[in-house]
């Protein structure tokens, strides 16, 4: 669901719609390019509290939903913009607004702090883009790789390669890497990979139980099952004398 939603965020015109979106808004009256992913995040975030996931995991559940956000829509950015109207400043600015809208609502319900990490790549590639022609074509290849270094040499070659500076323009010769990047931004992955997402981590501490309640009995053995299995793993990463010990005293 997320990954149809999410294109529109790059190819809606956001000044075309209602307002701005907050947090507890009727989606309805929210951008129609935004509304779809914005709804999504909605209702895991619903879900989570239905469900009263721990604190730990909501914030990891996100952080995985942005790391798929962040990277469908920067590898489509990158697929698309070479041969499309993506890499020039007005459609740049759209994009922006897209995602200022997407992260003013996440920051609103609490989440702004993970958006901000999880959509870093794609909010600096959208400032490069959204930055006016005339200042940029001053720009040189070390400044823009300091200003911008979540983007890869590759990356930044990419974008500054395909920039649209209008018919008959060339990229500015101080926009070329120097000879020490130049067979790295020629031949790197200018593509993020899915398979580099944050892991998951299970808390230790700060359960919610319901006192009075016990779990269902079909749900013990496995429960049991887990707990073994989690023990022995465990003490399979202790040194020799550590894992003896507590061998003593039982998981």
């Amino acid at each position: 669901t997320l990954y149809s939603a999410l294109p529109a965020l790059l190819e809606s015109n956001p000044f075309s719609g209602a307002g701005e979106p907050s947090a507890g808004q009727d989606l309805a009256t929210v951008p129609e390019g935004v509304r779809p992913t914005l709804a999504v995040y909605q209702a895991a975030l619903e879900l989570t509290r239905h469900c009263q996931l721990h604190p730990d995991l909501v914030s990891q559940t996100f952080g995985y939903l942005f790391f798929f956000s962040n990277a469908s829509l920067f590898n489509t950015l990158m697929e698309k913009g070479s041969a499309g109207p993506f890499f020039q400043w007005w459609r740049a600015v759209r994009i922006r607004s897209n995602l200022d809208l997407v992260l003013d609502w996440l920051t609103a319900l609490g989440l702004g702090d993970i958006a901000g990490e999880f959509f870093r790549k794609l909010s600096a590639t959208a400032n490069l883009l959204c930055t006016p022609r005339s200042c940029l074509c001053k720009a040189t290849w070390p400044r823009l790789r300091a200003e911008y270094p979540a983007l890869s040499p590759a990356q930044l070659h990419h974008l500054l390669r395909h920039y649209q500076l209008g018919l008959g323009r060339a990229p500015p010769p101080a926009w070329s890497p120097p000879p020490e990047e130049r067979e790295l931004a020629a031949t790197g992955d200018i593509f993020e990979s899915f398979s580099e997402h944050p892991p998951l981590l299970l808390p230790t501490q700060g359960f919610r139980l319901r006192p009075g309640e016990p779990p269902a009995p079909e749900l013990l053995p496995p429960l049991c099952r887990l707990r073994r299995r989690l023990w022995e793993l465990e003490q399979g990463g202790l040194p020799a004398n550590q894992r003896a010990m507590a061998m003593e005293g039982g998981p």
